[in-house]
This record gives C-alpha cells, structure tokens and sequence, in this order.
C-alpha cells in the first residue's frame, strides 16, 4: 500500500479534528497518511493530540494572518515529502470505509498517464448524537456530480459549480475541478503548484486549465469516497471566511491583483509574466481546455 498526502487548509474550523479523525478511523491503512495542515486557528481551537504524531505535518497561523484561499494552500503544499499519492480536501469532511485504496484503485484504474479524479463532493451532515447523515443517499440527488461553470462578462470570473447531473460510469471525463476534492498522484503538486495570487475560488479555474495544459487527464470519481459538510451544521449557522478580518482596501487590491492574473492566465491578456511560476504547461493549449470546458475566451 502506497503513501497518501492529505492536504487540509483549515481556517476557524472546528471541524478539523472530526475531518482527521474520519479519515484515520475510516482508512483501511491509516499508517500510510501523512497530513499536511495549514492551520489558520482560532482561539481556543486544539490539535494536541496530533502534535507529536510523525504523521502531522502542521504549519500555524493565527487566523487573521490569513492572505487567502492560494496562499493557504500553497502554504501546505511546502510541507510535500514526495508522497505518491495526493488528497486535496476542504477541513469539513467526511469518508468512506476504506476510502484509501478505494481512491487508489479508481485513479489507477483511468485510462491515462496523468489521472485525476476530481468532484464537487455531495453533502453530509450531523444528527443529535454526532452521528454521520448522508441527506442524498437513496434519493435521486444521490450518485457522482458532473461539474458545470458560469462565465461573467466582462471581467471573466468563472464559477465552477456542483450540476444536477450524475456521472454515467467509470471513466467520466470533466475539465473542469472543484477542490473539496481532488485525489491524484504526489507528482502534481511539483508540476502544476497552487498559485498564492489566486486568493478565493477562482483558483480552481486556474488550477483546471493549468492541470489540462500539462498534460493531466481529468476524471470524475467512479464512486464517491469524500463528503462535504452542510454549513448550516456550524454552531452559527455559517461558516467563517478569511474576508471578514481583512479592510475593503486590501480585498479590492488583492482582487485586482487576483483578476489581472486571472486574465492573463485564461484570457492571454496583458503581460504572461506576472504568473511566474504559476503559468500554463506546454502538454496542451488553453484554446483547447476552453472549447473542452465551455468557457468563451473572447467574452474578455
């Protein structure tokens, strides 16, 4: 059985010790997870009991050091050790049994090189004793999402979003990533790394060009082994988000920032530069992704 790396960008989560402790209870070989955090705590929030674990690899912030949804992750991505296999989930999640060599043999199983699986994961929430309830399971919600995205003019934010349509089988392709879940091999946090520019959801859309261009193959789940917690299931009702410790001028600046390399990136507007080392791969075109994706590139 081969390692995995659990990516978890955790921010004023106090679900982050139920998401670690579903993983290790539900995994068939939880010695061979290694979990890369990067923690933006809370008051008053514990991880204590992972500390001195060798498998914790764990980096914290006080949370309003924050600078964002890439910056978290490109946070976690330093503490990589060459693990072959990579999980990419949000701190509010829970698994299947067995969901490691689940996820291994799905990914193996695809018919590429360069495979990725990759979905909006479908909701779970907690009843009264704690317990895990899967609202969709039996209905006709239940099943592996397809994703879909809507395209704003004349800016060009894309918005990667869960369809109401399920997968037909194995071997589904999408191009399109939304990072609750992405289950792929170590190899492509060192190819395609996570730009700390891309500070909200856009980062997905720049992740599943840049994934595409370099050669990676993008596959739904045959199964889904990961779920995505309700927010209403937060003791406020809502989730908290890094926006609301940060001034309007420094959002409206990181924005900009954001948007400029966001265009540049998909849009081939202004200068290609700026990306650095987070630009597209020469595998394939971004013209291609786009007519593959069903984003219009001349709507900027």
């Amino acid at each position: 059985m081969h390692d995995i790396f659990v990516s978890i960008a955790s921010y004023r989560d106090e679900f982050l010790p139920f998401t670690i402790e579903s993983a290790l209870r539900n995994a068939r070989f939880p010695e061979n997870l290694t979990f890369g955090i990067c923690w933006q705590a809370e008051t008053g929030e514990n991880l204590d009991a992972y500390l001195g674990d060798p498998r914790f690899r764990i980096l914290k912030y006080a949370y309003w050091e924050s600078q964002g949804y890439g910056w978290s992750r490109a946070q976690v991505q330093k503490l990589y050790r060459g693990e072959r296999y990579h999980l990419l989930i949000d701190s509010h999640s829970c698994f299947a049994k067995n969901w490691d060599v689940n996820l291994i043999a799905q990914l193996e199983s695809q018919p590429s090189s360069k495979p990725l699986l990759t979905t909006s994961s479908p909701p779970f929430t907690l009843n009264d004793k704690r317990e895990v309830i899967l609202p969709w399971q039996g209905t006709d919600r239940d099943g592996v999402p397809l994703l879909r995205c809507g395209q704003t003019s004349p800016a060009g934010w894309i918005d990667i979003q869960m369809s109401t349509e399920r997968s037909p089988g194995p071997h589904t392709r999408t191009y399109l990533m939304c990072c609750n879940f992405v289950f792929t091999h170590g190899q492509w946090m060192l190819d395609v790394p996570e730009d700390p520019g891309m500070i909200n959801a856009c980062h997905e859309t720049a992740l599943a060009a840049r994934s595409y261009t370099h050669g990676y193959d993008m596959f739904l789940p045959d199964a889904i082994q990961v779920w995505h917690l309700e927010y209403r299931a937060y003791r406020e009702g809502y989730r908290r988000r890094v926006w609301e410790t940060k001034s309007k001028a420094w959002q409206a600046e990181e924005t900009e920032r954001m948007l400029r390399r966001f265009q540049a990136l998909l849009y081939g507007k202004g200068d290609p530069a700026i990306l650095g080392g987070y630009g597209l791969g020469t595998a394939r075109s971004i013209a291609e992704w786009a007519e593959k994706a069903g984003v219009d590139r001349n709507r900027v």
